[in-house]
């Protein structure tokens, strides 16, 4: 009687699992903005100081990435939390 009761429970399980799956296509996109983002503003930090003919200012460029990092965090929580607001329930 135990084990068939088991066996029920455990058949009912990976359906209802599959119903709570993410859909990780938001994450892909959001995480692939975010490191354009980051990339983008170290890139164009680094053309500026070359076309401008003056050394790499590394500070520059790693403040600016960092606050662009920062913010795009939070922007990507915002809408993760928009379009998938079941996530953050607990």
């Amino acid at each position: 009687m135990l084990l068939r009761t088991r066996h029920a429970t455990d058949r009912e399980r990976p359906a209802a699992r599959d119903d709570l799956r993410p859909d990780l296509s938001l994450q892909v996109v959001l995480w692939l903005c975010w490191v354009l983002a980051v990339v983008g503003t170290a890139y164009l930090v680094w053309q500026g100081n070359v076309a401008a003919s003056q050394p790499v200012d590394l500070v520059r460029l790693v403040l600016r990435s960092a606050i662009v990092g920062v913010v795009g965090l939070i922007v990507m929580t915002k809408v993760e939390m928009a379009a998938e607001p079941w996530r953050f329930l607990d």
